[in-house]
């Protein structure tokens, strides 16, 4: 049993131990290697993920061969690329391991099996889904309108331990910035201190 997962959702939605037992039964536990991936650009999302430990992140790739980072998970997050995997269209999106990295994935199949066999998990897929979607609105609201520094400040408040964890190109990709602007923000941020 992944405790993890279990706490996870059950901070969501009222979940006894026995549809719990059920939901596992329908996913699958895998480590990836460090540098591996858990998608491909390309193809079709057949999975998202529960990280349990390690950390994944997703990126696009543009015309110049530069990664743009889209999200970091690290333990207690989902990820992969719902867009692709609820319409079952080609994923824009790799998804790969920064370290190595323990999932437990569900596929489409068992996605929609679980949501009709055990109801409370259609409610705790609804809410995972909808605040997705609003952490995406916020994001793009943030990229469009608060200074990098402030955007920094806000990444770091929520996971303090990003910036220990996270290669700091992964978090200046993820924040739309070059690593050395990074890096003057840190050294900035520390002067003041």
């Amino acid at each position: 049993m992944s405790d993890l997962l279990y706490e996870h959702i059950a901070k969501k939605i009222t979940l006894s131990k026995d549809d719990f037992a059920r939901f596992l039964k329908l996913t699958k536990r895998e480590n990836i290697e460090k540098n591996n991936f858990f998608l491909h650009e390309g193809n079709i999302a057949k999975y998202i993920a529960f990280v349990n430990s390690g950390a994944l992140y997703s990126y696009s790739t543009d015309e110049k061969g530069n990664k743009h980072v889209i999200q970091i998970a690290m333990e207690g997050y989902w990820i992969g690329d719902l867009s692709s995997f609820l319409s079952e269209e080609i994923s824009k999106f790799n998804v790969q391991a920064i370290v190595l990295t323990e999932v437990i994935f569900l596929n489409k199949p068992n996605f929609e099996k679980v949501c009709i066999e055990i109801p409370c998990f259609e409610r705790f897929f609804r809410l995972l889904i909808q605040n997705a979607y609003v952490n995406s609105q916020k994001r793009v609201s943030s990229i469009y309108g608060e200074s990098v520094k402030t955007r920094y400040l806000e990444l770091i408040k929520i996971h303090p331990t990003l910036i220990q964890r996270i290669p700091q190109h992964y978090i200046a990709s993820y924040l739309g910035i070059k690593p050395q602007s990074l890096s003057r923000i840190r050294k900035d941020l520390s002067k003041n201190k």
